[in-house]
């Protein structure tokens, strides 16, 4: 997994750009940010943030959510080392 720390998002602003599915079984909530891409679920309490990826700066957003779902994808079936960007809570 990447070097970067895990903290909160501020997702004040943020958009939901939809769900993802991986492998038919996780299903994550996606919301964009002007600097990254932020998954987890919402419920009753808000948004329960799972972890985010940074953007690139002038990466389309369609792009970032093809990377994220394939890091996702890769972190389901084969572990977290084998991730480079996405950053995650315990709760993974």
């Amino acid at each position: 997994m990447t070097n970067k720390q895990w903290s909160v998002s501020n997702i004040k602003g943020a958009k939901y750009v939809g769900a993802l599915e991986i492998e038919g079984e996780e299903c994550f909530d996606v919301l964009a940010t002007n600097d990254r891409l932020v998954f987890g679920s919402a419920c009753h309490a808000g948004f329960l943030e799972s972890g985010f990826t940074l953007r690139d700066d002038g990466e389309p957003l369609d792009e970032a959510l093809q990377e994220l779902q394939a890091d996702l994808e890769v972190y389901y079936r084969d572990g977290a080392q084998y991730v480079s960007r996405i950053v995650c809570n315990d709760r993974m």
